[in-house]
């Protein structure tokens, strides 16, 4: 009986988590590969998982063993009735307004049912195994191990073995959605199984062993609202501290399950760790690593242009995720109670997660301008850190004083201390305005900076970070046995290092926040530019002086590779249809000429009225004063696009991003076929690889060559360093004619597209990211 409970629910937990990759990758491509969409589907899956928490609950509460083993197995098959897992493909998401709600409501109806049903599993079937006669029965929770490997298993063979072999849909032979189901199928049978050896059972049940009495005995009632609130509270923190750090790992490389799944299995794995007999002192050493995690990660988000390589910032993120997460669900796991409130105890942590979810998916983006939710949730951890991490021995005056303020004494000490992390920040902060920009100065000629700074290895700004920002995070440290003051001085220091410094180079004009990401305008006084930022990248700039708007700039410079592209296509060459996918700032509007039509694709309303509004950017108004047919079309390109008329465009530009991160969608085997079936016999594509992280070139000459294109590509690395306003890029440019790319053929700066035949060609259903990673970056 023992085998198949932990097969019925190992079984469930892999399903359940199987189709989170798997209808999150379906509808990707209609939001134009977003973060947001995995973070809106984590909050769907929370919200079913809490249902079917709460069905087990009521289920459990209100009949007897029988009737419940009745009511489920009458339940198990109605999600036939809507496999095998599909979209509703005929729906599109409104481009007037955020489309969280039509996501929401698509996945309901898709896979609603199927993941409801899955989520009443674990807590059911665990409840029914207490009313088995077996040794275990008296502490269901190892069952517990069986529902975390089953998840483990789908998320991480799910990338690895499914998603590389096997379709998406249901076609000729064997797809992801019929695996599912015939999964499906072999689940009825493993519960019917089980539900029989609950109805042989009966009404049997067991009192908790002597171990599991002792850590429980305060819940043989009702659990107290304090005890809900305390569980509700530890499941809350690691689920919005995922999400959060998913945003980052994904807006900075790449939208694939690939990099959402690497969160949530250390989020799961600290489950499979806390409640698999975790002993006391594990607790306490993740306890004891949990606030030097904290400060270095707050360090890294308030010392801007700090020197840590992006590889390290990940590796934080990710190590502050686990840790934060061990420490609170290893609290779960030590006060979890007993059999009797078993369904309780796990509603409540579905609470918690749910509400994390929601914090940072639905309240968050409408509340916040920036991504802060990120950083009020480090801070609730801080305050969550448990009390009793004292060092064998306490040699530190300050942290014998911290651990032992109680009272009004107390609390004046605690906000003295605040205040002086406080006055720290805020002090230095005012006091090295303009420093750092002549340190910088400094370091290539002469001074403090240009004899200690190479060495450190350590940067001017470097420094200037340490200084201000050091002290009062060590002073966090050693306040860390009282939570409440070592959160609150986190809060205080993030909040003054956010606050504009009125001597910057740059002003901030505009800032807001859409389902897509952070959009902000800023104008650099330096250089008299606005700039386009989304995320942490410039998605374009524009000089202010009238003389020079015309110009431009960043990566779509004259003297770049765009700029070589437009230059061949003049005269008997030029283009009339121009289609560009990613509108940023508007930039490649100043190379349409009198009469020709330019089409820009852009999925984010809010790009585009940025990108229309001459206070911000006017390479559209003076595009369309110049003659041009200049058209937008809001919505994902690649979807737009298939709905125009065939060979249409005799140029089509992709340069789409969020933030640094590529919609791969955007280049796969399937998307460049749509392209050439809309564009001339004598067309070009034109695509924008610029990537920090990811090494694209090969991926598109895999392409080029099964699909029978030329193709050349030009890296360029002069940047505004050599060239004022001008960013280094990198283009690949490919054709069905040779002839079609003109003077680029005979221009050396322009070179055959590499090729890595281990890379594969990509498609919709297979697309290895981290296959193209530069780890050396």
């Amino acid at each position: 009986m023992l085998i198949l409970f932990a097969a019925a629910i190992c079984v469930s937990a892999f399903l359940l988590f199987l189709v989170q990759p798997m209808i999150a990758k379906m509808v990707l491509p209609q939001l134009g590969g977003t973060p947001s969409v995995w973070n809106t589907c984590m909050v769907f899956f929370q919200a079913m998982l809490l249902a079917g928490y709460s069905y087990a609950h009521v289920l459990t509460g209100r009949f007897q063993i029988r009737r419940q083993v009745v009511v489920h197995l009458l339940v198990l098959p109605l999600p036939l009735a809507v496999l095998p897992v599909a979209l509703a493909f005929e729906w599109t998401p409104s481009q007037s307004r955020s489309p969280i709600a039509w996501l929401l409501w698509l996945l309901t109806l898709s896979i609603g049912l199927p993941f409801f049903v899955l989520s009443t599993t674990a807590p059911l079937l665990q409840k029914w195994f207490s009313h088995i006669p077996h040794a275990l029965a008296k502490d269901p929770y190892v069952l517990y191990a069986a529902s975390n490997f089953g998840s483990m298993v789908a998320l991480l063979g799910y990338p690895a073995i499914i998603e590389p072999n096997l379709s998406l849909h249901t076609g000729g032979g064997l797809s992801q959605s019929r695996l599912w189901s015939m999964g499906y199928g072999v689940l009825i049978v493993l519960i019917g199984a089980a539900g029989w050896g609950a109805w042989r059972a009966g009404n049997h049940t067991h009192e908790p062993d002597a171990h599991h009495a002792t850590t429980t005995s305060a819940v043989s009632s009702l659990p107290e609202l304090r005890t809900l609130a305390r569980w509700v509270l530890w499941a809350f923190v690691p689920s919005s501290l995922m999400l959060g750090a998913t945003s980052y790992v994904t807006l900075n490389i790449a939208a694939i399950p690939l990099l959402w799944i690497i969160p949530l299995v250390l989020y799961l794995l600290s489950f499979i760790l806390v409640f698999a007999k975790w002993k006391s002192q594990f607790h306490g050493a993740m306890s004891q690593a949990m606030p030097v995690l904290l400060i270095l990660l707050v360090f890294t988000m308030v010392a801007e242009g700090f020197s840590i390589p992006f590889g390290g910032r990940i590796l934080l993120h990710l190590s502050t995720l686990f840790v934060v997460a061990m420490v609170c669900h290893g609290s779960l796991a030590r006060q979890r109670p007993s059999t009797g409130h078993l369904t309780a105890f796990y509603l409540a942590m579905s609470v918690g997660g749910v509400l994390g979810g929601i914090f940072n998916a639905l309240i968050a983006p409408v509340v916040f301008v920036s991504t802060a939710e990120y950083a009020i949730v480090l801070v609730v951890a801080g305050l969550l850190l448990p009390k009793g991490i004292r060092q064998p021995t306490q040699a530190a005056t300050v942290e014998s004083a911290a651990a032992d303020g109680t009272g009004a004494a107390g609390f004046v000490r605690d906000a003295a201390l605040i205040l002086v992390i406080a006055a720290w920040t805020g002090g230095l902060i005012w006091l090295t305005q303009g420093t750092e920009r002549a340190a910088e100065g400094q370091t290539a000629q002469h001074g403090f900076w240009a004899t200690h700074a190479p060495m450190t290895g350590l940067s001017p700004t470097d420094w200037l970070n340490l200084l201000i920002y050091g002290g009062p995070l060590v002073l966090c440290y050693l306040l860390r046995l009282r939570p409440l003051v070592f959160g609150l001085g986190l809060g205080v220091l993030l909040v003054i290092a956010d606050m504009p410094d009125a001597s910057s180079h740059t002003v901030l004009l505009h800032q807001e926040r859409t389902f897509f990401g952070v959009l902000k305008v800023k104008f650099d006084r330096d250089l008299d530019t606005h700039r386009l930022i989304h995320g942490n990248t410039d998605h374009g700039a524009q000089w202010w002086n009238p003389d020079k708007r015309d110009e431009p700039m960043t990566y779509y410079h004259r003297k770049g590779p765009i700029g070589d592209l437009f230059n061949a296509l003049q005269g008997p060459n030029s283009r009339s249809h121009i289609a560009v996918t990613g509108l940023g700032a508007g930039a490649l509007a100043s190379y349409a000429q009198p009469g020709q039509s330019l089409t820009f694709y852009e999925i984010d309303p809010a790009v585009v009225m940025i990108a229309l509004d001459p206070s911000y950017f006017t390479y559209c108004e003076d595009a369309k004063r110049r003659g041009v047919d200049l058209q937008m079309v809001v919505g994902d390109g690649r979807l737009n696009m298939a709905r125009t008329v065939d060979g249409l465009y005799d140029l089509v530009i992709l340069d789409a991003f969020s933030s640094d991160s590529l919609p791969v969608h955007l280049i796969t085997r399937e998307a460049f076929e749509l392209y050439l079936r809309k564009m001339t016999r004598n067309g070009v594509i034109a695509v924008n690889i610029s990537n920090r992280y990811l090494h694209i070139a090969p991926v598109l000459g895999n392409l080029a060559e099964e699909l029978h294109l030329v193709g050349l590509h030009r890296h360029d690395h002069e940047d505004e360093d050599i060239v004022p306003g001008k960013y280094a890029s990198h283009w690949v440019v490919v054709a069905k004619q040779r002839e079609a790319l003109g003077t680029l053929l005979e221009d050396k700066r322009w070179e055959p597209i590499p090729k890595n035949p281990a890379l594969g060609v990509w498609t919709d259903n297979f697309s290895n990211v981290l296959s193209v990673f530069d780890w050396r970056s």
